[in-house]
């Protein structure tokens, strides 16, 4: 998630501070009920009678629930959005959903939220369970299936970023399809597979949504291998993110579909919308088509 931060600035006193002649017009204020007689304060088109009820209506950091009435920080997840007091954005990201938090330390120095890490994938038999539904999900979404006999890891950071340091706060690999094969070569006809070993690694401690979208990424590159593989280099990867998409939407996670929209890599975000452009265009069979006459 590429967060978009933003200042706003909200001061206190309030907008308007009135003075009311005793016999105007009866109010009350929209917090606490109370009827009001002389002063009052307006704030966005409500009425309240003291500074406490008006805090009331103040908007609250989502770490420490502080009444936000100076500076404080936007972010837009995609799906809502979170703000944060002064000091709370100063916080370590979450490496999961990428907002500040006060969370917890993973071993390898990943920090995670306590939200993300309440549905964190941490146990191999039920990464393994839910990373085959996936696999099935998305055969079923193109067509047929990949390899068939994808063999499955859940590792740590370091084990899917080897020869990398790993240092907080820094961008990692999710996940990787590893695809070996032999081939044998005849006189006057196209090389041909005579083994093959696929086997797709998933980072731990991914929350579930976002497990099952690298899930769904690593499941397409392994469909591409068995029937698309010269494709153009924006798509080997544009194609795996508009499955992933696809997968999303299913889930009922489209909110997370738009960090692939507004990706600037040139591969990873250009790819997926130059493959969903087309998918828009022509629609899937279409796209399916002309994925596999590229094998």
């Amino acid at each position: 998630m590429n967060g978009v931060g933003k200042w706003l600035c909200r001061l206190l006193p309030v907008l308007s501070l009135l003075l009311l002649p005793a016999a105007a017009q009866a109010l009350s204020c929209a917090v606490c009920g109370r009827q009001i007689h002389g002063q009052y304060l307006r704030t966005e088109g409500k009425i309240v009678c003291s500074p406490g009820c008006w805090e009331k209506l103040l908007p609250h950091c989502s770490v420490c629930d502080s009444p936000l009435a100076g500076r404080y920080t936007v972010i837009d997840t995609g799906a809502e959005k979170r703000l944060f007091c002064m000091e709370c954005a100063k916080l370590p990201r979450c490496f999961a959903c990428d907002l500040p938090c006060r969370g917890e330390q993973l071993p390898d120095g990943r920090t995670l939220c306590g939200s993300c890490l309440a549905t964190a994938v941490t146990d191999p038999a039920e990464a393994e369970k839910l990373f085959r539904e996936v696999e099935r999900e998305v055969a079923g979404l193109l067509g047929s299936p990949g390899c068939g006999r994808t063999g499955f890891v859940l590792c740590d950071l370091a084990t899917l970023n080897r020869g990398r340091e790993i240092v907080p706060g820094g961008k990692y690999e999710l996940g990787r399809c590893n695809y070996e094969y032999r081939t044998r070569t005849y006189p006057g006809r196209k090389p041909e597979i005579v083994s093959e070993r696929c086997t797709i690694l998933i980072l731990d401690a991914l929350p579930r949504d976002q497990f099952i979208e690298v899930a769904a990424h690593e499941a397409a590159h392994d469909w591409l291998n068995h029937h698309g593989r010269f494709l153009p280099p924006s798509w080997s990867e544009g194609f795996p993110e508009y499955v992933a998409s696809l997968v999303n939407l299913r889930h009922g996670n489209g909110s997370r579909n738009l960090r692939m929209e507004k990706n600037e890599d040139p591969v990873y975000g250009a790819g997926f919308r130059e493959v969903k452009a087309y998918a828009d265009r022509h629609g899937l069979r279409k796209l399916l088509e002309y994925v596999r006459r590229t094998r």
